[in-house]
């Protein structure tokens, strides 16, 4: 059990909501309208976690073609998202850690329009008291940045927080930041490459942060 943990920051695509299917799909259609390198779906889904810029750049877009490319995304995201769901247990537990008076926040490499009308589609929008995004940082994750910002504007301390999520990007800016860890894996299969990270706890489903960990 981690002690005297106060502050939680979450990450989200991967984390609180199962988005994988979608994004991978979003890549797809962006790889054929612009005519990017083509990769298998495991290969693309190694991209999981890290900037819209960095997985864009890795299939071959220019510098002049990002922001065609993104807007594009943008459009065809939003377009049908039916497929876009919360992992099992994330409402109650989110309902049970605020009445426990943690302080819930989100640090995720989403632009904040995207994030926001995304929290509000699924109707956990009101959990959370800060959200840090790409564009309020000048490093990205696994840079330390978002933490330390939702750290300043809080008043919390490293050793108050612990910092959530599926990817090692999310590990390594908790890492980076000092703070204590947590790779959450639902019931997908276990990213090896996380685990070799020695996160602080690994949770399958987040009826178990319940369970005696924080």
């Amino acid at each position: 059990m981690i002690e005297n943990i106060k502050l939680l920051i979450f990450d989200f695509d991967g984390t609180l909501a199962d988005t994988n299917s979608h994004i991978l799909k979003c890549i797809k259609k962006c790889i054929f309208r612009f005519n990017l390198k083509k990769f298998s779906d495991k290969e693309l889904s190694l991209f999981s976690g890290a900037t819209l810029n960095a997985a864009l750049q890795e299939l071959g877009a220019t510098e002049e073609q990002l922001p065609e490319i993104k807007d594009f995304y943008t459009r065809v995201f939003f377009e049908d998202v039916s497929d876009i769901h919360l992992y099992s247990n994330v409402i109650p537990v989110l309902c049970e850690l605020k009445r426990r008076g943690y302080a819930l926040t989100i640090a995720t490499n989403r632009r904040r329009q995207m994030i926001i009308s995304l929290l509000e589609l699924l109707g956990i929008n009101t959990f959370f008291e800060k959200i840090v995004c790409e564009t309020d940082v000048k490093n990205k994750k696994p840079s330390a940045d978002m933490v330390e910002v939702i750290l300043e504007e809080l008043n919390f301390s490293t050793d108050e927080t612990l910092v959530l999520g599926d990817t090692k990007y999310d590990i390594l800016m908790g890492q980076n930041a000092n703070c204590k860890s947590c790779y959450v894996c639902h019931s997908k299969e276990v990213d090896e490459s996380v685990i070799g990270l020695c996160p602080d706890i690994v949770v399958h489903d987040f009826q178990e942060l319940m369970a005696n960990k924080i």
